[in-house]
Protein backbone atom coordinates (compact mmCIF):
# COMPACT_ATOMS: atom_id res chain seq x y z
CA UNK A 1 0.00 0.00 0.00
CA UNK A 2 1.38 3.41 -0.94
CA UNK A 3 0.76 6.09 1.70
CA UNK A 4 1.15 9.58 0.40
CA UNK A 5 0.85 12.71 2.49
CA UNK A 6 0.55 16.23 1.03
CA UNK A 7 3.98 17.52 -0.01
CA UNK A 8 5.11 20.68 1.72
CA UNK A 9 6.90 22.13 -1.30
CA UNK A 10 4.09 21.80 -3.82
CA UNK A 11 0.91 23.82 -4.18
CA UNK A 12 -1.95 22.62 -6.41
CA UNK A 13 -4.74 25.02 -7.46
CA UNK A 14 -7.27 24.03 -10.12
CA UNK A 15 -10.98 24.43 -10.71
CA UNK A 16 -13.67 23.39 -13.15
CA UNK A 17 -13.91 25.80 -16.08
CA UNK A 18 -10.76 27.62 -14.92
CA UNK A 19 -7.02 27.25 -15.34
CA UNK A 20 -5.09 25.86 -12.37
CA UNK A 21 -1.41 25.66 -11.59
CA UNK A 22 0.74 23.57 -9.34
CA UNK A 23 4.04 25.13 -8.25
CA UNK A 24 7.08 23.75 -6.50
CA UNK A 25 10.48 25.14 -5.62
CA UNK A 26 12.87 24.95 -8.55
CA UNK A 27 15.39 22.17 -8.29
CA UNK A 28 13.34 20.53 -5.54
CA UNK A 29 13.72 16.99 -6.90
CA UNK A 30 17.21 15.50 -7.46
CA UNK A 31 15.71 12.84 -9.73
CA UNK A 32 15.53 15.38 -12.59
CA UNK A 33 18.63 16.35 -14.56
CA UNK A 34 19.51 19.96 -15.17
CA UNK A 35 18.65 21.31 -18.58
CA UNK A 36 20.96 19.93 -21.23
CA UNK A 37 22.32 17.15 -19.00
CA UNK A 38 21.43 13.46 -18.78
CA UNK A 39 21.05 11.69 -15.47
CA UNK A 40 20.67 8.08 -14.40
CA UNK A 41 18.15 7.81 -11.55
CA UNK A 42 19.58 6.54 -8.29
CA UNK A 43 17.77 4.55 -5.66
CA UNK A 44 18.73 3.69 -2.10
CA UNK A 45 19.26 -0.04 -1.54
CA UNK A 46 20.11 -1.86 1.67
CA UNK A 47 20.40 -5.59 0.85
CA UNK A 48 22.45 -7.66 3.33
CA UNK A 49 24.73 -10.62 2.51
CA UNK A 50 22.41 -13.59 1.80
CA UNK A 51 21.70 -16.32 -0.76
CA UNK A 52 21.71 -14.94 -4.30
CA UNK A 53 18.07 -15.85 -4.99
CA UNK A 54 16.84 -13.86 -1.96
CA UNK A 55 19.06 -10.90 -2.87
CA UNK A 56 17.72 -10.86 -6.42
CA UNK A 57 14.13 -10.94 -5.16
CA UNK A 58 14.82 -7.91 -2.95
CA UNK A 59 16.50 -6.11 -5.86
CA UNK A 60 13.56 -6.79 -8.20
CA UNK A 61 10.96 -5.60 -5.66
CA UNK A 62 12.87 -2.39 -4.99
CA UNK A 63 13.70 -1.42 -8.60
CA UNK A 64 10.82 -2.95 -10.58
CA UNK A 65 13.31 -4.74 -12.89
CA UNK A 66 12.56 -8.36 -13.83
CA UNK A 67 15.51 -10.75 -13.34
CA UNK A 68 15.45 -13.97 -15.39
CA UNK A 69 17.76 -16.93 -14.69
CA UNK A 70 17.82 -20.73 -14.55
CA UNK A 71 17.54 -22.66 -11.30
CA UNK A 72 21.15 -23.87 -11.53
CA UNK A 73 22.62 -20.37 -11.38
CA UNK A 74 21.80 -19.49 -7.76
CA UNK A 75 22.43 -22.94 -6.26
CA UNK A 76 24.68 -22.41 -3.24
CA UNK A 77 25.77 -18.93 -4.34
CA UNK A 78 25.97 -16.13 -1.77
CA UNK A 79 25.62 -12.49 -2.75
CA UNK A 80 27.90 -10.00 -0.93
CA UNK A 81 24.99 -7.54 -0.61
CA UNK A 82 25.01 -3.76 -1.05
CA UNK A 83 24.12 -0.63 0.88
CA UNK A 84 23.86 2.90 -0.49
CA UNK A 85 22.57 4.93 -3.42
CA UNK A 86 23.11 3.37 -6.84
CA UNK A 87 21.58 3.33 -10.28
CA UNK A 88 19.91 -0.02 -11.00
CA UNK A 89 22.59 -1.58 -13.21
CA UNK A 90 25.45 -0.63 -10.88
CA UNK A 91 23.51 -2.11 -7.96
CA UNK A 92 22.98 -5.41 -9.79
CA UNK A 93 26.64 -5.55 -10.79
CA UNK A 94 27.70 -5.24 -7.15
CA UNK A 95 25.18 -7.83 -6.01
CA UNK A 96 26.79 -10.28 -8.47
CA UNK A 97 30.37 -9.31 -7.61
CA UNK A 98 32.46 -12.41 -6.93
CA UNK A 99 29.61 -14.83 -7.66
CA UNK A 100 30.74 -15.93 -11.11
CA UNK A 101 27.46 -14.70 -12.59
CA UNK A 102 27.07 -11.98 -15.19
CA UNK A 103 24.05 -10.32 -16.76
CA UNK A 104 22.79 -8.67 -19.91
CA UNK A 105 19.82 -6.35 -20.52
CA UNK A 106 16.90 -7.93 -22.36
CA UNK A 107 14.48 -5.25 -23.43
CA UNK A 108 13.19 -2.47 -21.24
CA UNK A 109 13.03 -3.27 -17.55
CA UNK A 110 14.47 -6.82 -17.70
CA UNK A 111 17.85 -8.53 -17.35
CA UNK A 112 19.01 -12.10 -18.00
CA UNK A 113 21.64 -13.80 -15.81
CA UNK A 114 24.23 -16.31 -17.04
CA UNK A 115 27.34 -17.95 -15.59
CA UNK A 116 30.53 -16.15 -16.54
CA UNK A 117 33.34 -17.97 -18.34
CA UNK A 118 35.68 -19.87 -16.01
CA UNK A 119 38.68 -17.66 -16.85
CA UNK A 120 36.83 -14.37 -16.30
CA UNK A 121 36.39 -12.76 -12.90
CA UNK A 122 33.32 -10.59 -12.68
CA UNK A 123 34.14 -7.22 -11.19
CA UNK A 124 32.27 -3.99 -10.64
CA UNK A 125 31.08 -2.60 -13.96
CA UNK A 126 29.11 0.60 -14.41
CA UNK A 127 26.34 0.05 -16.96
CA UNK A 128 24.05 2.81 -18.16
CA UNK A 129 20.33 2.19 -17.92
CA UNK A 130 17.07 3.38 -16.46
CA UNK A 131 14.51 1.83 -14.15
CA UNK A 132 11.30 1.00 -16.00
CA UNK A 133 8.53 3.47 -15.20
CA UNK A 134 5.42 1.96 -13.69
CA UNK A 135 2.10 1.96 -15.52
CA UNK A 136 -0.06 4.49 -13.61
CA UNK A 137 -3.11 2.24 -14.08
CA UNK A 138 -1.27 -1.07 -13.68
CA UNK A 139 -0.99 -3.49 -10.75
CA UNK A 140 2.09 -1.88 -9.21
CA UNK A 141 5.26 -3.68 -8.11
CA UNK A 142 4.74 -5.71 -4.98
CA UNK A 143 2.99 -3.44 -2.49
CA UNK A 144 4.29 -0.24 -4.09
CA UNK A 145 2.73 2.00 -6.72
CA UNK A 146 4.72 5.12 -7.55
CA UNK A 147 2.54 6.85 -10.16
CA UNK A 148 -1.15 7.48 -10.67
CA UNK A 149 -3.63 8.85 -13.21
CA UNK A 150 -6.42 9.41 -10.69
CA UNK A 151 -5.14 12.45 -8.83
CA UNK A 152 -4.55 14.77 -11.81
CA UNK A 153 -5.72 12.76 -14.89
CA UNK A 154 -2.09 12.79 -16.04
CA UNK A 155 0.71 10.29 -15.42
CA UNK A 156 2.15 11.86 -12.28
CA UNK A 157 4.33 10.53 -9.44
CA UNK A 158 2.22 10.17 -6.30
CA UNK A 159 4.83 12.07 -4.29
CA UNK A 160 4.19 15.18 -6.40
CA UNK A 161 0.42 15.31 -5.84
CA UNK A 162 -0.80 17.52 -2.94
CA UNK A 163 -3.47 15.02 -1.90
CA UNK A 164 -3.63 12.01 0.38
CA UNK A 165 -3.64 9.00 -1.97
CA UNK A 166 -3.52 5.34 -0.97
CA UNK A 167 -3.02 2.58 -3.53
CA UNK A 168 -3.93 -1.06 -2.89
CA UNK A 169 -1.87 -3.00 -5.44
CA UNK A 170 -2.82 -6.32 -7.00
CA UNK A 171 -0.18 -8.16 -4.99
CA UNK A 172 -1.63 -6.80 -1.75
CA UNK A 173 -5.13 -7.93 -2.73
CA UNK A 174 -3.79 -11.42 -3.48
CA UNK A 175 -1.80 -11.67 -0.25
CA UNK A 176 -4.75 -10.45 1.81
CA UNK A 177 -7.09 -12.87 0.07
CA UNK A 178 -9.49 -9.97 -0.44
CA UNK A 179 -12.75 -11.29 -1.91
CA UNK A 180 -14.30 -7.83 -2.15
CA UNK A 181 -13.21 -4.22 -2.45
CA UNK A 182 -14.50 -3.77 1.09
CA UNK A 183 -11.97 -6.40 2.27
CA UNK A 184 -9.14 -4.75 0.33
CA UNK A 185 -9.78 -1.28 1.79
CA UNK A 186 -10.19 -2.21 5.45
CA UNK A 187 -6.62 -1.09 6.26
CA UNK A 188 -6.80 2.25 4.41
CA UNK A 189 -6.45 5.41 6.48
CA UNK A 190 -9.25 7.95 6.23
CA UNK A 191 -11.68 5.38 4.88
CA UNK A 192 -14.25 3.28 6.74
CA UNK A 193 -14.89 0.07 4.81
CA UNK A 194 -17.77 -2.08 6.00
CA UNK A 195 -20.24 0.55 7.14
CA UNK A 196 -23.08 -1.93 6.59
CA UNK A 197 -21.39 -4.56 8.73
CA UNK A 198 -21.91 -8.19 7.70
CA UNK A 199 -25.12 -7.32 5.85
CA UNK A 200 -23.52 -8.18 2.48
CA UNK A 201 -22.42 -11.67 3.63
CA UNK A 202 -19.33 -11.58 1.39
CA UNK A 203 -21.17 -10.20 -1.63
CA UNK A 204 -18.76 -8.32 -3.92
CA UNK A 205 -21.15 -5.44 -4.59
CA UNK A 206 -20.53 -1.93 -5.86
CA UNK A 207 -22.34 -0.50 -2.87
CA UNK A 208 -21.26 3.03 -2.00
CA UNK A 209 -23.02 2.92 1.37
CA UNK A 210 -20.46 0.33 2.47
CA UNK A 211 -17.70 2.98 2.31
CA UNK A 212 -17.21 6.28 4.10
CA UNK A 213 -14.31 8.62 3.37
CA UNK A 214 -13.62 11.25 6.00
CA UNK A 215 -17.17 10.95 7.27
CA UNK A 216 -18.99 11.01 3.91
CA UNK A 217 -20.36 8.23 1.73
CA UNK A 218 -18.18 8.02 -1.34
CA UNK A 219 -18.29 7.63 -5.12
CA UNK A 220 -16.66 4.82 -7.08
CA UNK A 221 -14.93 5.45 -10.40
CA UNK A 222 -13.76 2.76 -12.81
CA UNK A 223 -11.07 3.71 -15.35
CA UNK A 224 -11.72 7.35 -14.54
CA UNK A 225 -15.50 7.24 -15.04
CA UNK A 226 -18.26 7.22 -12.40
CA UNK A 227 -19.67 3.70 -12.16
CA UNK A 228 -22.57 1.80 -10.61
CA UNK A 229 -21.41 -1.46 -12.15
CA UNK A 230 -20.91 -4.64 -10.13
CA UNK A 231 -17.45 -4.85 -11.76
CA UNK A 232 -16.43 -2.07 -9.36
CA UNK A 233 -16.75 -4.51 -6.47
CA UNK A 234 -15.19 -7.66 -7.98
CA UNK A 235 -11.49 -7.88 -7.13
CA UNK A 236 -11.01 -10.65 -9.72
CA UNK A 237 -11.50 -7.97 -12.40
CA UNK A 238 -9.33 -5.22 -10.87
CA UNK A 239 -5.64 -4.33 -11.26
CA UNK A 240 -5.55 -1.77 -8.44
CA UNK A 241 -7.74 0.25 -6.09
CA UNK A 242 -6.97 3.86 -5.16
CA UNK A 243 -8.46 5.94 -2.38
CA UNK A 244 -8.17 9.69 -2.98
CA UNK A 245 -9.06 11.36 0.30
CA UNK A 246 -10.46 14.86 0.14
CA UNK A 247 -12.56 16.74 -2.44
CA UNK A 248 -11.93 15.62 -6.03
CA UNK A 249 -14.62 17.56 -7.90
CA UNK A 250 -11.99 19.80 -9.54
CA UNK A 251 -11.19 17.08 -12.08
CA UNK A 252 -14.26 14.82 -11.79
CA UNK A 253 -17.27 17.09 -11.38
CA UNK A 254 -19.86 16.28 -8.74
CA UNK A 255 -18.37 13.98 -6.10
CA UNK A 256 -18.70 13.70 -2.34
CA UNK A 257 -16.53 15.98 -0.12
CA UNK A 258 -14.80 13.02 1.53
CA UNK A 259 -13.08 11.81 -1.61
CA UNK A 260 -13.44 9.08 -4.21
CA UNK A 261 -12.45 5.50 -4.93
CA UNK A 262 -10.73 4.78 -8.25
CA UNK A 263 -10.50 1.28 -9.71
CA UNK A 264 -8.63 0.08 -12.79
CA UNK A 265 -9.98 -2.89 -14.74
CA UNK A 266 -7.67 -5.60 -16.06
CA UNK A 267 -6.38 -5.03 -19.59
CA UNK A 268 -4.09 -7.00 -21.95
CA UNK A 269 -0.49 -7.31 -20.72
CA UNK A 270 2.72 -6.93 -22.71
CA UNK A 271 3.96 -10.33 -21.52
CA UNK A 272 1.97 -13.61 -21.58
CA UNK A 273 -0.12 -14.34 -18.50
CA UNK A 274 -1.80 -17.66 -17.74
CA UNK A 275 -3.33 -18.04 -14.28
CA UNK A 276 -6.02 -20.34 -12.91
CA UNK A 277 -7.01 -20.50 -9.25
CA UNK A 278 -9.41 -22.55 -7.17
CA UNK A 279 -10.31 -21.98 -3.54
CA UNK A 280 -12.72 -22.73 -0.77
CA UNK A 281 -13.74 -21.11 2.51
CA UNK A 282 -16.35 -20.73 5.22
CA UNK A 283 -20.03 -21.46 4.67
CA UNK A 284 -19.30 -23.85 1.83
CA UNK A 285 -17.55 -21.31 -0.37
CA UNK A 286 -16.06 -22.61 -3.61
CA UNK A 287 -14.42 -20.26 -6.07
CA UNK A 288 -12.51 -20.47 -9.34
CA UNK A 289 -10.87 -17.67 -11.32
CA UNK A 290 -9.21 -17.54 -14.73
CA UNK A 291 -6.85 -14.83 -16.02
CA UNK A 292 -5.30 -15.30 -19.47
CA UNK A 293 -3.43 -12.72 -21.56
CA UNK A 294 -1.34 -13.23 -24.69
CA UNK A 295 -0.62 -11.79 -28.12
CA UNK A 296 -2.80 -12.55 -31.15
CA UNK A 297 -0.25 -11.49 -33.76
CA UNK A 298 3.41 -12.40 -34.08
CA UNK A 299 4.47 -8.79 -33.61
CA UNK A 300 2.33 -8.44 -30.49
CA UNK A 301 0.50 -5.35 -31.72
CA UNK A 302 -2.79 -7.19 -31.09
CA UNK A 303 -3.22 -8.65 -27.60
CA UNK A 304 -6.10 -10.10 -25.61
CA UNK A 305 -7.02 -10.80 -22.00
CA UNK A 306 -9.85 -12.76 -20.44
CA UNK A 307 -10.61 -12.67 -16.71
CA UNK A 308 -13.46 -14.78 -15.33
CA UNK A 309 -14.84 -15.85 -11.97
CA UNK A 310 -17.31 -18.40 -10.69
CA UNK A 311 -18.24 -18.57 -7.01
CA UNK A 312 -20.86 -20.23 -4.84
CA UNK A 313 -21.25 -19.80 -1.10
CA UNK A 314 -23.75 -20.28 1.65
CA UNK A 315 -24.13 -17.88 4.56
CA UNK A 316 -24.78 -18.17 8.26
CA UNK A 317 -28.51 -17.94 7.44
CA UNK A 318 -30.44 -20.82 5.90
CA UNK A 319 -31.87 -20.20 2.40
CA UNK A 320 -29.63 -17.15 1.86
CA UNK A 321 -26.85 -17.95 -0.62
CA UNK A 322 -24.32 -16.13 -2.76
CA UNK A 323 -23.69 -17.23 -6.36
CA UNK A 324 -21.89 -15.37 -9.13
CA UNK A 325 -20.44 -15.92 -12.60
CA UNK A 326 -18.73 -13.19 -14.55
CA UNK A 327 -16.37 -12.62 -17.46
CA UNK A 328 -14.26 -9.60 -18.49
CA UNK A 329 -12.75 -9.94 -22.00
CA UNK A 330 -10.54 -7.20 -23.45
CA UNK A 331 -8.39 -6.62 -26.51
CA UNK A 332 -5.70 -4.02 -27.26
CA UNK A 333 -4.67 -2.99 -30.77
CA UNK A 334 -1.50 -0.95 -31.18
CA UNK A 335 -2.51 0.61 -34.49
CA UNK A 336 0.95 2.17 -34.83
CA UNK A 337 3.70 3.28 -32.49
CA UNK A 338 1.67 6.39 -31.59
CA UNK A 339 -1.90 5.07 -31.53
CA UNK A 340 -3.65 2.36 -29.50
CA UNK A 341 -7.22 1.21 -28.92
CA UNK A 342 -8.46 -1.01 -26.07
CA UNK A 343 -11.93 -2.57 -26.03
CA UNK A 344 -13.45 -4.11 -22.90
CA UNK A 345 -16.69 -5.92 -22.24
CA UNK A 346 -18.12 -7.33 -19.06
CA UNK A 347 -21.07 -9.52 -18.16
CA UNK A 348 -21.89 -10.59 -14.63
CA UNK A 349 -24.82 -12.60 -13.31
CA UNK A 350 -25.44 -12.92 -9.58
CA UNK A 351 -28.49 -15.18 -9.05
CA UNK A 352 -27.95 -15.15 -5.30
CA UNK A 353 -26.65 -11.96 -3.74
CA UNK A 354 -26.20 -13.32 -0.23
CA UNK A 355 -28.45 -10.53 1.08
CA UNK A 356 -31.90 -10.79 2.65
CA UNK A 357 -34.17 -8.22 4.23
CA UNK A 358 -36.09 -10.95 6.08
CA UNK A 359 -33.71 -11.47 8.96
CA UNK A 360 -34.45 -8.52 11.20
CA UNK A 361 -34.54 -10.45 14.46
CA UNK A 362 -36.62 -9.27 17.39
CA UNK A 363 -34.92 -7.58 20.32
CA UNK A 364 -36.04 -10.37 22.65
CA UNK A 365 -34.08 -13.46 21.78
CA UNK A 366 -31.16 -11.64 20.17
CA UNK A 367 -29.87 -8.74 22.30
CA UNK A 368 -32.04 -9.61 25.29
CA UNK A 369 -31.81 -13.27 26.37
CA UNK A 370 -32.80 -12.92 30.02
CA UNK A 371 -35.86 -15.17 30.15
CA UNK A 372 -35.94 -15.62 26.36
CA UNK A 373 -34.41 -18.31 24.19
CA UNK A 374 -31.70 -17.06 21.88
CA UNK A 375 -32.71 -17.09 18.22
CA UNK A 376 -30.28 -19.27 16.23
CA UNK A 377 -28.31 -17.26 13.67
CA UNK A 378 -29.15 -19.83 11.00
CA UNK A 379 -32.92 -19.23 11.24
CA UNK A 380 -34.44 -17.64 8.13
CA UNK A 381 -37.52 -15.62 9.06
CA UNK A 382 -38.83 -15.06 5.54
CA UNK A 383 -40.77 -17.22 3.10
CA UNK A 384 -38.65 -19.97 1.59
CA UNK A 385 -40.59 -19.81 -1.70
CA UNK A 386 -40.46 -15.98 -1.89
CA UNK A 387 -36.73 -15.50 -1.57
CA UNK A 388 -35.01 -14.34 -4.77
CA UNK A 389 -32.33 -11.70 -5.12
CA UNK A 390 -30.78 -11.58 -8.59
CA UNK A 391 -28.48 -8.99 -10.17
CA UNK A 392 -27.34 -8.72 -13.78
CA UNK A 393 -24.74 -6.28 -15.11
CA UNK A 394 -23.39 -5.70 -18.63
CA UNK A 395 -20.77 -3.17 -19.68
CA UNK A 396 -18.87 -2.00 -22.78
CA UNK A 397 -15.86 0.33 -22.67
CA UNK A 398 -13.21 1.62 -25.04
CA UNK A 399 -9.99 3.52 -24.40
CA UNK A 400 -8.28 5.36 -27.26
CA UNK A 401 -4.91 7.09 -27.17
CA UNK A 402 -2.87 8.96 -29.76
CA UNK A 403 0.42 10.82 -29.39
CA UNK A 404 0.70 13.67 -31.90
CA UNK A 405 4.20 14.64 -30.80
CA UNK A 406 6.21 15.03 -27.61
CA UNK A 407 4.11 18.05 -26.63
CA UNK A 408 0.51 17.02 -27.42
CA UNK A 409 -1.37 13.77 -26.70
CA UNK A 410 -5.00 12.75 -26.98
CA UNK A 411 -6.97 10.29 -24.84
CA UNK A 412 -10.62 9.27 -24.71
CA UNK A 413 -12.49 6.77 -22.52
CA UNK A 414 -16.13 5.78 -23.06
CA UNK A 415 -18.36 3.39 -21.11
CA UNK A 416 -21.95 2.22 -21.32
CA UNK A 417 -23.26 -0.03 -18.59
CA UNK A 418 -26.62 -1.42 -17.58
CA UNK A 419 -27.60 -3.20 -14.38
CA UNK A 420 -30.85 -4.71 -13.16
CA UNK A 421 -32.07 -6.17 -9.89
CA UNK A 422 -35.08 -8.38 -9.16
CA UNK A 423 -35.76 -8.84 -5.45
CA UNK A 424 -38.53 -10.96 -3.89
CA UNK A 425 -38.29 -10.75 -0.14
CA UNK A 426 -40.13 -9.76 3.04
CA UNK A 427 -39.47 -7.58 6.03
CA UNK A 428 -40.26 -7.62 9.74
CA UNK A 429 -43.64 -5.97 10.41
CA UNK A 430 -44.12 -6.39 14.17
CA UNK A 431 -44.37 -9.13 16.80
CA UNK A 432 -47.36 -11.40 17.37
CA UNK A 433 -45.99 -12.77 20.64
CA UNK A 434 -42.62 -13.75 22.09
CA UNK A 435 -42.19 -16.52 19.49
CA UNK A 436 -43.93 -15.24 16.36
CA UNK A 437 -43.55 -12.22 14.06
CA UNK A 438 -45.43 -10.70 11.15
CA UNK A 439 -43.68 -10.61 7.79
CA UNK A 440 -44.70 -8.23 4.96
CA UNK A 441 -43.77 -9.67 1.55
CA UNK A 442 -42.35 -7.23 -1.01
CA UNK A 443 -41.20 -7.24 -4.60
CA UNK A 444 -38.79 -4.69 -6.05
CA UNK A 445 -37.25 -4.18 -9.48
CA UNK A 446 -34.46 -1.73 -10.23
CA UNK A 447 -32.61 -0.82 -13.42
CA UNK A 448 -29.57 1.41 -13.86
CA UNK A 449 -28.19 2.81 -17.11
CA UNK A 450 -25.03 4.88 -17.26
CA UNK A 451 -23.26 6.51 -20.19
CA UNK A 452 -19.96 8.25 -19.52
CA UNK A 453 -17.27 9.86 -21.68
CA UNK A 454 -14.01 11.55 -20.75
CA UNK A 455 -11.99 13.28 -23.49
CA UNK A 456 -8.74 15.09 -22.84
CA UNK A 457 -5.73 16.62 -24.56
CA UNK A 458 -2.53 16.75 -22.52
CA UNK A 459 1.22 17.05 -22.78
CA UNK A 460 4.44 18.52 -21.47
CA UNK A 461 6.58 21.49 -22.45
CA UNK A 462 9.25 23.70 -20.95
CA UNK A 463 9.52 27.48 -20.61
CA UNK A 464 13.01 28.39 -19.48
CA UNK A 465 13.59 26.72 -16.10
CA UNK A 466 9.91 25.75 -15.72
CA UNK A 467 8.53 22.32 -16.65
CA UNK A 468 4.79 22.20 -17.46
CA UNK A 469 2.42 19.21 -17.42
CA UNK A 470 -0.93 20.39 -18.77
CA UNK A 471 -4.32 18.85 -19.47
CA UNK A 472 -7.54 20.19 -20.97
CA UNK A 473 -10.57 17.92 -21.01
CA UNK A 474 -14.31 17.43 -21.00
CA UNK A 475 -16.25 15.05 -18.76
CA UNK A 476 -19.74 13.83 -19.64
CA UNK A 477 -22.08 11.43 -17.84
CA UNK A 478 -25.74 10.49 -18.07
CA UNK A 479 -27.44 8.32 -15.46
CA UNK A 480 -30.95 6.83 -15.45
CA UNK A 481 -32.54 4.91 -12.58
CA UNK A 482 -35.95 3.22 -12.47
CA UNK A 483 -37.54 1.60 -9.43
CA UNK A 484 -40.74 -0.43 -9.13
CA UNK A 485 -42.02 -1.66 -5.77
CA UNK A 486 -44.93 -3.67 -4.36
CA UNK A 487 -45.73 -4.70 -0.79
CA UNK A 488 -48.50 -7.15 0.18
CA UNK A 489 -50.45 -6.09 3.28
CA UNK A 490 -53.81 -7.70 2.50
CA UNK A 491 -54.31 -9.42 5.83
CA UNK A 492 -51.54 -8.92 8.32
CA UNK A 493 -52.21 -12.21 10.09
CA UNK A 494 -51.96 -14.32 6.92
CA UNK A 495 -48.17 -14.46 7.02
CA UNK A 496 -46.81 -15.25 10.46
CA UNK A 497 -43.41 -16.82 11.08
CA UNK A 498 -42.29 -18.69 14.17
CA UNK A 499 -38.82 -17.37 14.95
CA UNK A 500 -37.74 -20.66 16.56
CA UNK A 501 -39.32 -22.96 13.99
CA UNK A 502 -39.29 -21.02 10.69
CA UNK A 503 -39.93 -22.39 7.20
CA UNK A 504 -43.14 -20.63 6.19
CA UNK A 505 -44.31 -20.46 2.57
CA UNK A 506 -46.22 -17.63 0.97
CA UNK A 507 -48.79 -17.15 -1.77
CA UNK A 508 -48.43 -13.64 -3.23
CA UNK A 509 -51.41 -11.29 -3.45
CA UNK A 510 -50.46 -7.93 -4.90
CA UNK A 511 -52.69 -5.00 -5.74
CA UNK A 512 -53.60 -5.24 -9.40
CA UNK A 513 -56.74 -4.63 -11.42
CA UNK A 514 -57.27 -8.38 -11.61
CA UNK A 515 -57.14 -8.81 -7.83
CA UNK A 516 -59.08 -5.91 -6.38
CA UNK A 517 -59.31 -7.67 -3.02
CA UNK A 518 -55.59 -7.37 -2.44
CA UNK A 519 -54.29 -4.52 -0.34
CA UNK A 520 -50.82 -3.16 -0.17
CA UNK A 521 -48.44 -0.48 -1.16
CA UNK A 522 -46.99 -0.07 -4.62
CA UNK A 523 -45.15 2.67 -6.41
CA UNK A 524 -42.61 3.65 -9.02
CA UNK A 525 -39.74 6.08 -9.05
CA UNK A 526 -37.44 7.50 -11.69
CA UNK A 527 -34.25 9.46 -11.32
CA UNK A 528 -32.31 11.04 -14.18
CA UNK A 529 -28.96 12.74 -13.81
CA UNK A 530 -26.86 14.57 -16.38
CA UNK A 531 -23.52 16.32 -16.05
CA UNK A 532 -21.08 17.84 -18.51
CA UNK A 533 -18.13 20.00 -17.69
CA UNK A 534 -14.67 21.03 -18.81
CA UNK A 535 -11.50 21.17 -16.77
CA UNK A 536 -8.06 22.77 -17.12
CA UNK A 537 -4.89 22.12 -15.19
CA UNK A 538 -1.23 23.08 -15.47
CA UNK A 539 1.36 21.59 -13.15
CA UNK A 540 4.46 23.77 -13.06
CA UNK A 541 7.77 22.62 -11.62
Amino acid sequence: MSHVLPTGRRLGISMMLALGTSLSALGGSPAFAQQGQAAIPSIHLDIPRQPLSAALQAFSRRTGIQVVYTASIDAGIISPGISGDFDAMTALSRLLSGTGVTFRQSGKGAVVLAKASANITLGPVRVGGTVARQDPTGPGVGYVATTTMSGTKTDTPITEIPSSIYVVTKQQMLDQGAQTVMDALKYTAGLYAGASGTFNNGNAAADSISFYQRGFSTNQFVDGLLSNSQSAGETAFLERIEAINGPASVMYGQTTPGGMLAMSLKKPTDTPLHQVSVGFGNWGRYESTVDFSDKLTKSGNLRYRVAAIGVTQGTQTDHVDYHRVGVLPSITWDIDHKTSLTLLGMYMYTPGTGISESNDYTLKGSLITDGYRRIPRSNFLGATNWNTQADTTAMFEYQFQHNFNKYINFSQTFRYEQSSMNDKDSYYDGSVNSEEVYQAPEWAKETFKTTALDTRVYGKFQTGPLQHTWVVGSDFRSYHYNWYYQSDQTTRGDFIVNIYNPGASYTPCFSTSASAGCKGYFGTSRYDYFQEGIYFQDQIK
